[in-house]
């Protein structure tokens, strides 16, 4: 005997009543699903008569909507046929039939089979015979797809429990389908023999695993295991890495990853040197809980040193042992490290375990926050990294601390703050460059301690018309202990023990005038200070590690201190004036731009008094009226961006000072350029003007492909200091990119560089690099 239950088809123009219909009959079939037979017929009629239904427990049934439902009663089997949707807890199962067999317990789902997993995989099939938990089944022309966008197929498949897939014939690969044509063959892929996939784990394992590019077979392997790409760690061989130096000679690089727990994981990444031997190279990794650390140890005993004579290099043994990490001691308080003990000052550079810096800089430190306040305390020691350096000349900080904190209820209707610095530096030889001619001091040898104690206080008045007011006062004490005078310049102050005093007062004040005009907005608004402080206590008398830095331009015009640090302050007094101009048009461009320069009104000109360091001199502030500074921005809001800044002569408002950035992308188009330049500085023993140009671009021409490059230009030295270009290709599954970089030698602490480079991803597989690299002297 067989009984149907007919619903309407759902669609844009079914009735409400046909609506109520379906609804019924979904009912009805997650009824019949869990039911007992002996109970069907009146369940049935109860659900088409309109009759409550008590709800029965989630965790055992499942929820089923179809165009047709049809019950066999001699075969115990339950059929759903048409646009059939199964939800089953967080599983849910699509089919063009799906028959549901009361004995067995399965179900039997037939035509465009698709069911989405708790973890978000997808499985389609032709047909997939299956338990009714979804637990376990027999799957014919299975495909799945992680959320992660890997990809498996096989001609039939067997799945077990709710974690292990068995793909017989399987293939496994991250690329999409081809839209023109879906039988050809993705970009790469890994064809086995039987492929087995453990959801729970996110491992994949395979038996006779061929590895595809392009179609063509490139290896084989009896046996071959990885994670799926939502499982970042795993223990296993990475793909090694190789190619070519000049001083190193031929070298490849296996890596092996080993996790053998959850909270550390160490890699090997052992590389042999065809003129330099066996490095031996491993990091690593652990969690503690609060937080993470790593460290790594690299070695090696060097078969020809020669390669390295005349420099620092030129040894047996070369190694480094690095170590970073940071823990959280409570929810505001954090300590953490990053330190190196290397065996020279090349190491790591010649060996391409760092880029091309001129210092590391190894610190330990201890950073709080709070909702007002923070402090900051760290050491500092600085790894120089070229033989054109000396290491003795280097500070050592020892340490430098920080504090600062908001007042948190007003005081007069202001905002208090109180600033905190003590730095501790020992130096054992003194620092000095010579250029043109001009000697200056970079850093005094000895040990030297400063102490810096700021309280200030400001507040914002909002005035008729809209005049901004901002009266602003601080008060400034500087201790300095300098038990090392033997040795010192005889600049410096003949004490042990100096004192530096620097109260100040000043008012802010602005005018922004709106001014509508059609769908644009404009912002006019004048701008002037006076601030008044007494003269700068020992100027150029004292030590200045922190000050050294002074470009006047636009950023720092309204800055009641234009020194960038603690060992000189701004004295006498001065004005800062201006204007600022904003302009926004309803189309989303922007136009911004600010004007002015400062005044000094009395007292001693801090920038105008030479110092160890000849900060200031020729800055354009060393006079009573300075160079004028200038900014104009623009900005589409849409990714075209330039901002232009300078500085020009007081007098003759010949340019002194430039720089040029812009940006943008259009379309398959995106590019860069910066221009910068400096005009002649014979206090600093400069006495040549400098231009330099840099430029970036990268041009998409092709669906996946692009090319790019960057380029840095010396124009006064008619010079091109690097340069690079790149070709690469990316889609969803794949990446590879090849690269040619030249350093000139000109322009670097060691010699030139040229290097060719090769990368590539298969991405959740496998990625390397090869490189070719030689060095000139």
């Amino acid at each position: 005997m067989r009984r149907t239950v007919q619903t309407a088809f759902w669609n844009e123009t079914v009735s409400r009543a046909d609506k109520v219909a379906r609804l019924r009959a979904g009912l009805l079939a997650s009824v019949l699903l869990i039911a007992p037979s002996s109970a069907l017929a009146a369940t049935a009629q109860d659900m088409l008569s309109g009759a409550k239904i008590q709800k029965p427990d989630e965790n055992s049934r499942m929820l089923v909507e179809a165009d047709q439902m049809v019950y066999d009663y001699d075969n115990e089997r339950v059929s759903a046929v048409g646009h059939v949707q199964i939800y089953y807890g967080d599983y849910t199962l699509q089919a063009d039939k799906v028959t549901y067999n009361q004995k067995s317990a399965r179900l039997i789902a037939d035509g465009n089979v698709r069911i989405t997993e708790p973890g978000g995989n997808v499985m389609t099939a032709n047909y997939i015979d299956i338990t009714e938990d979804f637990r376990t089944g027999f799957v014919r022309s299975l495909r799945v797809q992680t959320p992660e966008k890997a990809r498996f197929a096989a001609d039939k498949a067997e799945r077990r429990d709710d974690d292990i897939t068995i793909f017989d014939k399987g293939v496994y690969t991250t690329c999409e389908p081809c839209r023109d044509n879906p039988q050809k063959s993705p970009l790469w892929q890994i064809k086995a023999s039987r492929i087995i996939y453990n959801s729970k784990d996110k491992m994949v394992y395979y038996k006779a695993a061929k590895f595809e590019f392009l179609g063509v077979p490139l290896l084989y392997t009896p046996y071959l295991a990885h994670p799926d790409p939502s499982r970042k760690r795993s223990s296993g061989f990475l793909a090694p890495r190789g190619g070519y130096n000049s001083d190193l000679g031929y070298y490849a690089t296996p890596r092996y990853f080993w996790a053998p727990s959850d909270s550390y994981d160490i890699t090997f990444s052992p590389t042999y040197y065809s003129k330099q031997g066996l490095m031996a190279n491993a990091t690593w990794r652990q969690h503690v809980g609060i937080g993470t650390y790593n460290v790594r140890v690299a070695g090696i005993s060097q078969q020809d040193k020669s390669a390295f004579a005349g420099t620092s290099g030129y040894k047996d043994f070369r190694g480094a042992v690095e170590s970073a990490g940071e823990l959280n001691l409570s929810s505001k308080w954090k300590f953490g490290w990053d330190v190196s003990l290397l065996s020279d000052k090349l190491f790591l550079r010649d060996y391409k375990l760092i880029g091309d810096v001129e210092d590391k800089r190894s610190t330990l430190y201890l950073v709080g926050q709070g909702e007002r306040n923070y402090f900051d305390a760290r050491a500092n020691y600085y790894n120089i990294m070229t033989d054109s350096l000396n290491q003795s000349e280097q500070a050592v900080v020892h340490p430098s601390i920080d504090y600062s904190a908001f007042s948190e209820n007003p005081i007069v209707g202001g905002e208090g703050r109180i600033k905190i610095n003590s730095t501790s530096i020992t130096r054992d030889e003194l620092s000095q460059t010579t250029v043109g001619g001009v000697t200056r001091t970079d850093g005094v040898s000895g040990t030297y301690n400063r102490t810096s104690v700021e309280a200030s206080w400001k507040r914002k008045i909002i005035a008729p018309g809209g005049q901004v007011i901002t009266p602003f006062t601080s008060l400034r004490g500087d201790v300095y202990w300098m038990p090392s005078q033997s040795g010192a310049p005889a600049a410096l102050v003949d004490e042990s023990i100096a004192l530096r005093g620097t109260p100040t007062v000043g008012v802010d004040y602005r005018l922004p005038i709106l001014i509508s005009a059609g769908n644009t907005s404009h912002i006019i608004e004048p701008i002037a200070q006076v601030i008044a402080s007494p003269n700068e206590t020992h100027i150029g008398k004292l030590p200045n590690d922190d000050s050294q830095s002074l470009i006047f331009d636009d950023t720092i015009l309204f800055d009641p201190n234009k020194f960038s640090g603690y060992d000189r302050v701004e004295g006498g007094t001065r004005a800062n004036i201006g204007f600022q101009y904003r302009m926004q048009m309803a189309n989303g461009w922007s136009v911004n731009a600010l004007a002015g320069r400062s005044i000094h009104l009395a007292g001693t000109n801090s920038f105008s008094t030479d110092d160890l360091t000849s900060t200031g001199l020729d800055s354009g502030l060393d006079k009573s009226r300075s160079d004028y500074v200038a900014r104009v921005g623009v900005n589409s809001n849409k990714g075209i961006a330039a901002v232009a800044r300078g500085r020009f002569d007081a007098d003759t408002a010949e340019l002194k000072f430039a720089s040029l950035s812009a940006s943008g992308t259009y379309d398959r188009y995106s590019g860069s350029i910066g221009y910068a330049y400096t005009d002649k500085r014979p206090s600093a023993g400069i006495d040549e003007v400098r231009q330099e140009i840099t430029t970036t671009a990268n041009i998409k021409f092709a669906d996946f492909w692009s090319v790019g490059g960057s380029s840095q230009y010396d124009i006064s030295g008619r010079g091109l200091v690097s340069g690079s270009v790149r070709l690469k290709y990316e889609d969803e599954c794949f990446a590879v990119s090849l690269k040619y970089s030249q350093t000139r030698e000109t322009y670097s602490d060691t010699t030139s560089d040229k290097t060719v480079m090769l990368q590539f991803d298969f991405k959740s597989l496998a990625d390397g690099q090869l490189s070719y690299s030689r060095e000139s002297n």
